[in-house]
């Protein structure tokens, strides 16, 4: 038997203890006398029947190797070639996604590339004293260009060039 601490809440909570163990000892005898529901809880995880022979499997990866060894005359179930296209399919999105953030990453860089070599010019001519702080600018509004501008036109005036135009039209190149 378990010893049971008492702190706090004194024995109230010995008692919620007690109880729960109680209820945790009778699960389990349940689950180890009771073979219907032993094998409830394994056929929970197979989730594939092969028809020729009725084996069980819990991923369809299994369950084709398995049918292609043991019975390759016979062609795929449906069930088999449904679960094996989603996954082409999954696969190929997964694919689609990453290469569409690669090039979004490559787009972003060349804009900031842009965007740098824009306002090192800018600056150079306008105010050399800021030079070595772009840097920090860059690291400050990056991804918000607009607010960079919008503050470039309220201190220069019209003098500012175009960063977000410019960076779009450099990315896209």
């Amino acid at each position: 038997e378990r010893y049971i601490k008492v702190m706090v809440r004194g024995n109230a909570k010995a008692k919620c203890q007690a109880k729960r163990l109680k209820k945790l000892e009778a699960e389990r005898k349940s689950q180890k006398s009771d073979p219907k529901a032993l094998k409830k809880a394994r056929e929970k995880h197979l989730g594939y029947t092969c028809p020729e022979c009725m084996a069980r499997f819990p991923g369809s990866k299994m369950y084709y190797e398995h049918f292609c060894s043991r019975h390759p005359k016979k062609p795929l179930p449906a069930d088999l070639q449904r679960a094996l296209d989603a996954e082409r399919e999954e696969k190929k999105r997964i694919e689609e996604e990453k290469a569409a953030k690669k090039k979004q990453r490559a787009m972003n860089l060349k804009k900031a590339a842009y965007i740098r070599e824009t306002l090192t010019k800018f600056y150079e001519a306008k105010a050399p004293d800021k030079v070595g702080n772009i840097d920090k600018i860059m690291t400050k509004y990056d991804g918000k260009w607009e607010k960079l501008e919008n503050g470039l036109r309220k201190t220069y005036g019209d003098d500012t060039p175009d960063l977000v135009a410019g960076g779009n039209a450099a990315a896209n190149r």
